[in-house]
């Protein structure tokens, strides 16, 4: 959709001052994404997915829909610290390490559907 240079912008404008606060020395510019793509969970298509690593520095995951309204369940659960985490609203961000460290899966989606914007940030 031609969406690449308003994408890169955004991540350089506003996700990495935020990124070099969180992860204190590490700085990369120009911004790189080589990978942006919306998921889709739906309980009778994909409602999970599988523990894995990011090929990427971070991962940002941005909320498409609201949960609670579109869908119930979903979210993210990191398997090397158990711990869990959604982004329930629209517009709400996860940005995490994508290799090595936060391995994570997509807990299911129970009903409805959900969609989330994954990038990839400097590969």
């Amino acid at each position: 959709i031609d969406f690449e240079r308003q994408w890169l912008f955004f991540l350089d404008e506003y996700v990495r001052p935020l990124q070099e606060k969180v992860f204190t020395g590490y700085y990369h510019r120009p911004v790189e994404a080589n990978m942006m793509f919306v998921v889709r969970y739906r309980p009778d298509e994909q409602p999970s997915l599988r523990p894995h690593h990011d090929a990427s520095t971070f991962s940002v995951d941005i909320a498409l829909n609201k949960r609670g309204v579109d869908y119930e369940g979903g979210g993210v659960r990191y398997t090397r610290y158990n711990c869990t985490a959604a982004a329930d609203q629209v517009g709400y961000a996860m940005m995490f390490p994508g290799r090595l460290t936060h391995m994570h899966e997509g807990l299911p989606t129970t009903k409805g559907t959900r969609y989330i914007l994954v990038s990839f940030v400097n590969p």
